[in-house]
């Protein structure tokens, strides 16, 4: 794709200028007129994630552009998490995230307290965080390392 402006159409209609050196507007309109909506239709945070990564999926392929932006988007919405996310729920950023992160903990201490050779100890982890999408994976490790580190 050329450095131009050009129009993108979401899935809800919506026009919106799109420049790739500076996509913060189009992540903007994303975040608030389609990821908020949908989070406070159906309050599940990685359902309404999921469909945001599918819109920008639909937006790459039909107007050829880098699939970098999902990235762009994803941190653009990390941003929103202080701010008005959080509102949407009452609840802390790690909550917003990931809600049952403390019953991964648990089920991963467990786990390794069950005294599971080392082979069945990685197959039952991978089984348990299988489902989990890599922004879900990314929060655990930080998770954990902050319950490790800053002890």
């Amino acid at each position: 794709m050329s450095d131009q402006i050009i129009k993108v159409e979401l899935s809800n209609g919506e026009q919106v200028d799109f420049d790739e050196r500076a996509p913060r507007t189009l992540f903007e309109v994303i975040i608030s007129d389609i990821l908020i909506p949908k989070y406070k239709e159906n309050a599940d945070w990685n359902l309404s994630l999921n469909i945001i990564i599918e819109e920008c999926n639909r937006l790459i392929t039909k107007y050829d552009l880098s699939p970098k932006i999902k990235l762009g988007l994803l941190n653009q919405v990390e941003e929103h998490l202080d701010k008005d996310i959080e509102e949407l729920t009452g609840v802390d950023k790690i909550e917003i995230l990931f809600l049952n992160m403390d019953d991964y903990v648990e089920d991963i201490r467990k786990l390794i307290l069950a005294g599971k050779d080392k082979e069945d100890l990685r197959t039952s982890m991978a089984q348990m965080v299988m489902p989990l999408t890599i922004f879900e994976l990314s929060e655990l490790f930080i998770y954990l390392g902050k319950r490790t580190f800053l002890k």
